[in-house]
């Protein structure tokens, strides 16, 4: 979780910046307190007892607390505000750089599962226990939930429990955490599949920005970032394809066979390519608007002229300014504009 990954090398580090973790003042035998979504982690989760807290920022948008025994075995949940707003999505990437790790060994079978936060909600979120041979575990589990839109993040790994004595210790654990009341909007979670078709990919070029694309980029982007319980349903996602190292997975939403989204790493950041809105409505030839969904803004870049593949808009979205921000974080949402737009006449 969080760790850039090699195959992509420089052009990751840039969409995704490093951040220092700072650790948060709180005492361990305090209850903490998530002003932002309400959620509370007590100082024991299941058996285990919380020896770290902390963010990987300054906003308290990408948190992480954990929770260890001396056998080994140790918890960590993440709390972040994901650009993409998916349970099924980041559960799937979650499981797919979980997988990645060598020095697991060999994966048994997952079995994905919905469960419901708080008990008696939506049965929004996703969990999985994987049994483990021939490495440094003998089992890891899994658990994405929605909080908002926001999204908990549960990762329980053990070098001496069995797969079903782990699975009980994620439940004390799920069980544990003080989930605030359930918020309308979120739907049933589904695993994800692969997708039956894919993209038809083409290098594109990088078109002139102009005004138009910069505002209904900025537009669309503080739409996508607002909470899921005021807008239309969400899409649902297939897996088109995903990179060697799981540094990243292409997605696309059921329905729209012209766009995908391409989600980074595990933690809630991704790049959105879809038509332009700019290209259609002043009837030019069609054009893509790509946009990068960060924690708590959304970044639009200049259209370009096809649909890009996904190493390319990596490389748009490392190497050049976006003509336009949105904040998604918080109930205001300042919109900017590249003052190399607003200078022209």
């Amino acid at each position: 979780m969080r760790k850039i990954g090699l195959a992509l090398g420089l052009a990751l580090c840039v969409a995704i910046p490093a951040t220092a973790k700072r650790t948060l003042d709180v005492l361990p035998s305090v209850v903490w307190h998530h002003a932002q979504t309400g959620l509370t982690l007590p100082p024991y989760l299941g058996a285990l007892p919380r020896n770290e807290l902390g963010d990987y920022g300054t906003e308290e948008a990408d948190l992480f607390a954990q929770y260890r025994l001396d056998d080994g075995t140790a918890a960590t949940i993440y709390v972040f505000h994901p650009g993409l707003d998916s349970v099924p999505v980041w559960f799937d990437r979650v499981e797919a750089a979980v997988r990645a790790r060598t020095d697991f060994g060999k994966f048994g079978e997952t079995q994905p599962r919905a469960f419901a936060v708080p008990p008696g909600a939506v049965m929004a979120g996703l969990r999985a226990t994987i049994a483990l041979t021939g490495g440094d575990a003998r089992s890891t589990a899994l658990a994405v939930a929605p909080v908002g839109d926001w999204l908990v993040v549960v990762r329980l790994s053990s070098p001496k429990l069995e797969a079903a004595a782990l699975d009980g210790e994620m439940t004390a654990i799920l069980d544990g955490i003080g989930w605030p009341p359930d918020k309308p909007g979120a739907p049933v979670a589904v695993p994800v599949k692969p997708c039956g078709a894919l993209p038809h990919f083409r290098k594109a070029r990088m078109l002139q920005p102009n005004m138009a694309q910069a505002l209904m980029g900025a537009i669309t982007g503080a739409v996508v970032g607002d909470d899921k319980s005021k807008a239309t349903p969400p899409p649902v996602y297939c897996r088109a394809q995903q990179a060697a190292d799981a540094t990243w997975g292409v997605y696309r939403a059921e329905g729209a066979e012209d766009g995908y989204v391409l989600a980074l790493e595990d933690a809630g950041r991704a790049i959105w390519v879809q038509p332009s809105l700019a290209a259609l409505i002043n009837n030019s030839k069609p054009a893509f608007t790509v946009t990068f969904m960060d924690l708590t803004e959304t970044r639009t870049y200049g259209d370009v002229s096809a649909l890009l593949p996904p190493e390319q808009a990596l490389d748009l979205v490392s190497h050049h300014a976006p003509i336009a921000t949105s904040s998604t974080q918080g109930d205001r949402k300042n919109i900017t504009i590249s003052s190399g737009l607003t200078d022209k006449k």
